[in-house]
C-alpha cells in the first residue's frame, strides 16, 4: 500500500511540474523597429514541454522548445537564431528575436 501511494504521489507531482501554456489571438502587431503594423489575423499559440505549436487556419507550425524559463519559451529557428516567445498573463504573445531585440510580434485577442 505504501507503495502505491508513494507513486500515485510522483504521478501527481510529475503532472503539476509539467508547463501547459495556450493563446488564442485575432490580431497580430508587428513592429520593424521603425514601423508598427496591425493585421487582423486568426490563431492559437499551444506549449507543452518539449513543443511549441502555432496554429493558424488550417496550418500549423511547430518549434521545438530549447528551453522555458517561467513564461519566456524559447526555441531555436532554422538561422540558428534564439527566438523568445513570452506568454503573458493577460492572454498576450511577444515573439522576439534575440538577434535583434528591438523588432518583435505581438499576438493579441481583441
Amino acid at each position: 500500500m505504501k507503495a502505491i501511494l508513494t507513486f500515485l504521489m510522483l504521478l501527481t507531482f510529475n503532472a503539476l511540474m509539467s508547463q501547459k501554456f495556450e493563446s488564442t489571438y485575432n490580431l497580430v502587431i508587428d513592429y520593424d523597429g521603425k514601423n508598427r503594423y496591425e493585421k487582423h489575423n486568426s490563431g492559437k499559440w499551444v506549449c507543452t514541454d518539449s513543443v511549441l505549436y502555432q496554429v493558424y487556419g488550417n496550418d500549423t507550425l511547430e518549434y521545438k522548445v530549447y528551453k522555458i524559463v517561467n513564461r519566456d519559451v524559447y526555441y531555436i529557428n532554422d538561422f540558428d537564431e534564439l527566438i523568445k516567445v513570452l506568454f503573458m498573463a493577460n492572454g498576450n504573445v511577444v515573439k522576439t528575436n534575440n538577434t535583434r531585440p528591438k523588432e518583435y510580434l505581438i499576438y493579441r485577442k481583441m
